[in-house]
């Protein structure tokens, strides 16, 4: 079963309603927005009726903002439910994703949205260039990673000054996430960019990952990554991934990759 992605209060009070869980008061969801990521609450609450874990995530944030699920949720369906918010209230539109606060299961964020402990890059060097993977978010909200290239201009030394970035798209993060794990044998994604005139791609060579990021009037850029270099980057696309779906353990991510990501787009039907 498909549910809509609520848009508005009300449309947000439906599916707590349907799940018999309580009702948000205008303030108590715009606290809930102000502390949890536009696109985590939407995943989650289109998702609880068939993943519980969701549901879990749901409940303890409506509880952290006033309200208390185990009492609705335990109660008999012929019980009145919880008294209705106005129906006039605020709504997802506009919302950005909020600063998290300080701790450790809610690091804070950067002015990209990426979390203070992940405030930092991850770079494969080679011999003609030099990879970046840089924990980023979308126009959507939603997190996922920046890959940066420079070419050689100097023995060890890489013009950074004229990078090359493509950032990548909600969808395509669990895809190259899969390449990183060896799930997947490559992927292709063109048409990034302003004027669609950028990509990359990622293969698996058995002993080695090989890395190509292109542009138009640009050499490509290709760097060797190896396994050493492939884990820890997948350490960090596996930790936006969950991020984007705080419920899911690793485990549960890269079991998912497996089973629904990696069987319909080995073929080479992910190439954008």
């Amino acid at each position: 079963m498909t549910t809509t992605a609520p848009r508005t209060l009300r449309a947000f009070n439906t599916l707590l309603e349907q799940a018999q869980l309580p009702h948000l008061s205008a303030q108590q969801f715009k606290s809930l927005r102000e502390a949890k990521p536009r696109n985590q609450l939407i995943s989650a609450v289109t998702t609880m009726h068939s993943d519980r874990n969701a549901r879990a995530f749901v409940e303890k944030a409506i509880k952290e903002v006033g309200a208390t699920a185990a009492s609705v949720v335990n109660a008999p369906q012929q019980q009145s439910a919880p008294r209705p918010a106005p129906q006039d209230g605020p709504d997802f539109e506009g919302a950005r994703a909020p600063v998290q606060q300080q701790a450790l299961t809610q690091p804070a964020q950067n002015g990209d949205g990426a979390p203070r402990e992940f405030e930092y890059t991850m770079h494969v060097y080679g011999g003609k260039a030099a990879l970046c993977f840089e924990p980023t978010t979308t126009r959507g909200d939603d997190f996922t990673v920046a890959l940066d290239s420079a070419t050689s201009n100097a023995p060890r030394q890489y013009d950074w000054k004229s990078k090359l970035r493509v950032q990548l798209t909600r969808d395509e993060l669990p895809v190259v996430a899969g390449v990183l794990l060896g799930l997947i044998p490559s992927c292709e994604y063109k048409n990034h960019g302003a004027n669609n005139d950028k990509g990359f791609s990622i293969e698996d060579q058995g002993n080695k990952l090989f890395v190509r990021t292109w542009a138009k009037d640009h050499p490509v850029r290709a760097v060797p990554m190896k396994p050493e270099d492939a884990y820890r980057i997948a350490t960090l696309f596996l930790r936006q991934l969950g991020l984007n779906a705080p419920w899911m353990t690793a485990s549960d991510i890269i079991q998912t990759i497996r089973m629904v990501v990696a069987r319909r787009v080995a073929s080479g039907a992910n190439n954008g």
